[in-house]
C-alpha cells in the first residue's frame, strides 16, 4: 500500500497553493481589463473561410448564416454578440452564451461556424508591403 509521507503531503500542498493562486491572478487580470467596445470585432468563420467581420459598435442587428451545413442567426446588441438560433440538434452553441470580450467565442460544429471576438488593430495600414527592414 503507498503511504505519503510529510514531505509529499507539503509538496502537493504547494503545487495547489501555487496553481489556485495563478488561475485567481490570471481571473483577476482578465475581469479587471477594460476594453473600449469600438475597438473591437466579432469575426464569424464558416467551415474555416472569413465570412463576415462586424464591428461590435452597440448598433443591434441580426445576422442569419444559412449554408449547406445548417442554418444560425446571430444577434448583435450591448457591444458583443450571441447565437439565438441554431438548427444543429444539441444547441450548445446557443448554450455558450453572450460573449463581448476579445478571445472569447461561440463553435456551432455541426454547422461548421466559429465567432471570435477580436480586438481591431488600429495600427496595421491597408498599404503595407510585408517588408521590415533593408539590409545593404
Amino acid at each position: 500500500m503507498f503511504k505519503l509521507k510529510r514531505g509529499d503531503i507539503l509538496l502537493i500542498t504547494v503545487l495547489i497553493l501555487v496553481g489556485t493562486l495563478w488561475l485567481g491572478l490570471r481571473y483577476y487580470n482578465e475581469k479587471t481589463q477594460v476594453y473600449d467596445p469600438s475597438s473591437l470585432s466579432a469575426v464569424i468563420t464558416v467551415d474555416g473561410n472569413l465570412y463576415e467581420k462586424i464591428p461590435l459598435d452597440g448598433r443591434e442587428q441580426n445576422i442569419e448564416i444559412k449554408t449547406e451545413y445548417g442554418h444560425n442567426i446571430l444577434k448583435v446588441f450591448d457591444n458583443g454578440i450571441q447565437m439565438v438560433y441554431a438548427d444543429c440538434p444539441k444547441k450548445i452553441s446557443m448554450a455558450m452564451g453572450f460573449i463581448s470580450r476579445p478571445n472569447e467565442s461561440i463553435v456551432c460544429v455541426p454547422n461548421r461556424i466559429f465567432v471570435e471576438v477580436v480586438k481591431n488593430q488600429s495600427n496595421v495600414t491597408d498599404t503595407d508591403d510585408g517588408i521590415d527592414a533593408y539590409v545593404r
